[in-house]
């Protein structure tokens, strides 16, 4: 079933030739899909975010999400191979054997990711980045349901340790294997992704019969794999992701704790968290992390300013202050 949603994509622009494009509220047609599989996709086509600054003259071109931050996107527009819309909806479609409840924001980037250079996804949002020619479909399915399988990671493993304990015990890998520095095809991370494409994904994400890192038994030959993961992907053992939280003092001049409380019975001492603000278009002031969780609050200090250090104006900021997959969000007013 596809519905027509609208999500806003605003350009922009400073003297700099500085080029944000925003994610929120009204405007620019997106489509959401919703499968049979329990995958909810809002999927945004390269169409709509080239058309933002196709016509003007600009340095640095970033994408925003209020969830996720800035990415930015190189700004050279020289003719390029997105993904195919229908082929990336066919792709998440085509996943099957579980049932699961996740929404995916998915975007068909027309330029390449400056820093990353290839597809990535963050949370459970996946950017898919274009190629110098023509991209196969069966590697458009793979690519697509390899970053699924990430944000599945991030949606129901990620958090619970638990899980992940038992995931590298039937995996038979050790737990450094979850260290970022450790080579790609050999990260736990990327496995789990590999895995999950291999055991879930359709005809065309699974038609080479093999997984990244070759040295590795198949995950359809490891007893036990599939039913575990499957269940695991039935639905978080949490409590809802919008929790409450509270900024104090508010307003602040400049420095302010935000603060979220935990709900009774949900155990996350000593686990740190992460902070983002955001300016009131949707762009990213700063991120912070720390704030270990005691007696079932996790608070966090901002001083009022940004990335670099330098001090931002008065005026209402938002915030995302997060601990795994529990989030919430609230406003935070600066008088100086």
């Amino acid at each position: 079933m596809v519905n027509k949603g609208f999500r806003q994509v605003s350009a922009i622009t400073a003297a700099t030739g500085l080029l944000v494009i925003l994610v929120s509220g009204l405007a620019a047609a997106a489509e959401t899909h919703h499968f049979a599989n329990g995958i909810t996709a809002t999927i945004y086509s390269p169409q709509e975010i080239s058309d933002q600054w196709t016509t003007i003259e600009k340095e640095s071109v970033y994408l925003t999400h209020p969830a996720t931050g800035t990415v930015e996107l190189a700004n050279d527009l020289d003719p390029m191979f997105p993904f195919d819309e229908l082929e990336v909806v066919a792709a998440l479609a085509a996943m099957h054997g579980f049932a699961t409840s996740v929404d995916v924001d998915v975007f068909i980037l027309p330029t390449m990711p400056a820093k990353v250079g290839s597809s990535f996804s963050r949370r459970n949002i996946i950017y898919l980045a274009p190629g110098s020619g023509p991209i196969d479909p069966s590697t458009q399915a793979y690519i697509t349901t390899h970053e699924m399988g990430h944000v599945f990671t991030w949606a129901f493993i990620d958090g619970q340790p638990a899980r992940w304990k038992a995931y590298l015990d039937i995996r038979e890998l050790d737990a450094t294997s979850l260290q970022p520095d450790v080579i790609h095809a050999d990260r736990a991370r990327e496995i789990l992704a590999e895995d999950i494409r291999a055991l879930f994904g359709g005809p065309l994400a699974t038609v080479s019969g093999s997984i990244e890192n070759h040295e590795l038994l198949h995950p359809g030959r490891v007893d036990g794999l599939k039913k575990m993961l499957a269940e695991f992907l039935l639905g978080r053992e949490v409590p809802p992701v919008q929790l409450a939280s509270s900024a104090f003092p508010n307003p602040c001049n400049p420095r302010t704790t935000i603060e979220m409380v935990f709900p009774d019975g949900l155990d996350k001492e000593g686990q740190v968290g992460t902070l983002r603000i955001f300016d009131i278009r949707g762009a990213l002031v700063t991120t912070l992390k720390g704030g270990h969780v005691a007696n079932n609050r996790l608070a966090i200090q901002w001083d009022g300013t940004g990335r670099s250090g330098s001090v931002v104006p008065s005026g209402r900021y938002l915030y995302v202050i997060e601990v795994g997959q529990l989030v919430s969000k609230g406003a935070v007013t600066l008088v100086r």
